[in-house]
């Protein structure tokens, strides 16, 4: 014999790979039997999913009103925030044109003060001189004058 490098096994001839047939009849029944139980899990499944729905379903509405309610809510404060923050800009506004009339009421009340204590030093009445009349009457002034403005 020669050499001829590494010996080489050889291969298993393909009849002695066959599995007899009774075992592929039971793989592929167990197969289909596993599909079945499968099958009606999920069936199962999807029927209480669908029962867990319909159950939570008005709590799910409940919690969306509350949820749109609330919005409308943020949506009123917004605008009783932004009046609220419009009127007390509109307050401050005014502020400085209080402070400035009450200065001017301050002065007029001075003013009015000074007028009283002047009042109050003033006699309560003054006697007035007597005037004498005189009417005259003189008799009217003789008129010659011919006038057309009535026609006549």
């Amino acid at each position: 014999m020669t050499e001829q490098g590494p010996s080489r096994r050889s291969l298993p001839s393909p009849v002695s790979l066959r599995i007899p047939a009774h075992v592929g009849v039971l793989v592929g029944l167990s197969t289909g039997a596993y599909a079945l139980s499968l099958a009606a899990m999920v069936g199962l499944q999807s029927t209480s999913e669908a029962a867990i729905a319909a159950q939570r379903a008005p709590a799910i509405a409940a919690i969306e009103a509350l949820n749109r309610r609330a919005t409308g809510l943020d949506t009123q404060l917004a605008a009783a925030r932004a009046g609220y923050e419009s009127a007390a800009a509109a307050y401050a506004a005014t502020g400085a044109g209080f402070q400035e009339m009450e200065a001017r009421l301050d002065e007029l009340a001075a003013a009015v003060d000074k007028i009283n204590g002047t009042v109050s030093s003033l006699p309560t009445s003054i006697r007035l001189p007597a005037i004498a009349r005189s009417v005259t009457s003189a008799p009217a002034p003789v008129v010659h004058a011919i006038t057309t403005a009535s026609g006549g």
